[in-house]
């Protein structure tokens, strides 16, 4: 048996995002709604009930593990993602270029993505791993950069711990902060914090001075001149999903938390050729590299982003355009090479992002259930409102554990 789950982010919306509808009710999307007619529906709470979630908990949650007892926070999740060896003493963080001037106050923000930087991150991030840091000996630092002004960083060495605070401010104009150890009689996290704050102001130093700068500032650009860290966190303890039910999977997302999150679980990273974490992403190739990673693998998490981002751009034009793209060619080819008499598939997404709004909310989304164990429930079509009278009610989180289900992978809760 086999089992493919996709999760496109931000999915759900708000009956104001177009005319009185949803972007996916007003989106054309007759390969959902005729496999919804042939399944099952239902809302997930990603989370629970009134909980606004993050998208790394919301995975977390709808891959089985509780974020409650889990989630540790983003930043190793983001470093796993982007192929970094992360060590069970290591503090993972993520990271961004940004751009900070001077002040007798201390360094003030005036661009938290230096102008969304498009070329010289890997020779920035050169001379930023030759950084050396001695206020607390023993303690060496990783930058991997990643698209544009993204990154992850880690600190490794003995007697730290993710329990600091971050130096993003999040606002222009703002001073960036220190990091501060969140509880101020732990050794661990005041020795953490000590090293976070001298490599900022190292790295000012080293990347104000460099080449890359000194030409953006020529250009009139905003200079990469300081890394902000957040996002704090270690290698979460999970037991892997093989270990858990016996079977190996694999992840085909194009952002680094989502494939973090799924690698954490156990899974397999593969690669699909053009595929992206936004909207130009080649959905019909990750189709294909799902369709190939099956004949090998018990199972499939596919990952797709554009909605999340067409919703934060408060654009329910392109949102919707974007479910019409999933249906046509994500659906419309995995329809071509799906063996329904050994398959079965879940679609869902990992949290509501209104486009009229711009960021996530609390309100559950719609999920689909579809392959020959699946009791079909007479769904109309797919989308929030069928959902809401779908015969899967609405439950919380566990959506990978709902899938494994119905081939027989469960283990059994008691004797």
């Amino acid at each position: 048996m086999k089992a493919i789950l996709i999760v496109a982010d931000g999915l759900g919306g708000r009956p104001t995002d177009v005319g009185g509808k949803t972007c996916l009710e007003a989106a054309r999307k007759p390969n959902l709604d005729e496999l919804a007619r042939g399944g099952a529906s239902g809302l997930v709470d990603p989370i629970g009930p009134g909980i606004r979630p993050g998208s790394d908990t919301a995975h977390l949650s709808l891959l089985g593990y509780d974020p409650h007892e889990f989630y540790t926070g983003r930043g190793v999740f983001e470093c796993l993602g982007m192929g970094m060896a992360v060590g069970p003493g290591d503090v993972c963080f993520r990271a961004n270029f940004a751009t900070v001037e001077r002040t007798p106050g201390g360094l003030r923000l005036l661009d938290r993505r230096a102008g969304r930087i498009a070329s010289g991150q890997a020779d920035l991030a050169r001379a930023l791993n030759g950084i050396r840091l001695v206020e607390e000996p023993g303690i060496t630092l990783e930058f991997l950069p990643s698209t544009q002004h993204r990154g992850a960083f880690i600190l490794r060495g003995e007697g730290l711990s993710w329990r600091v605070g971050e130096t993003d401010p999040h606002e222009v104009g703002a001073l960036v902060p220190d990091a501060h150890p969140l509880q101020w009689d732990d050794a661990a996290a005041r020795r953490t914090a000590t090293a976070a704050n001298e490599f900022t102001r190292k790295c000012v130093e080293v990347l104000e001075a460099h080449a890359v700068n000194r030409s953006r500032a020529k250009d009139g650009k905003p200079v990469a001149n300081v890394l902000l860290l957040r996002g704090a966190s270690r290698l979460p303890h999970l037991q892997s999903i093989q270990a858990l039910y016996g079977v190996r999977g694999a992840v085909v997302a194009g952002g680094a938390l989502y494939r973090g999150v799924a690698l954490a679980c156990g899974m397999e990273r593969v690669d699909a050729p053009g595929a992206t974490g936004g909207v130009d992403t080649d959905l019909r190739s990750k189709a294909e590299t799902a369709l190939s990673a099956l004949e090998r693998l018990d199972y499939v998490f596919l990952h797709v982003k554009g909605t999340d981002n067409a919703a934060h751009d408060k654009d329910a034009r392109a949102k919707t355009a974007f479910i019409e793209r999933i249906d046509a060619e994500l659906f419309g080819r995995l329809l071509e090479g799906i063996d329904w008499d050994t398959t079965h598939l879940a679609f869902t997404g990992d949290h509501t992002t209104p486009a009229d709004y711009g960021d996530h909310t609390a309100e559950p989304v719609p999920v689909l259930f579809v392959g020959r164990s699946v009791l079909p429930d007479g769904s109309a079509g797919f989308s929030e409102r069928t959902a809401a009278l779908g015969g899967l009610g609405r439950f919380s989180g566990r959506v990978l554990p709902m899938l494994f289900n119905y081939n027989n992978w469960s283990p059994k809760f008691g004797s």
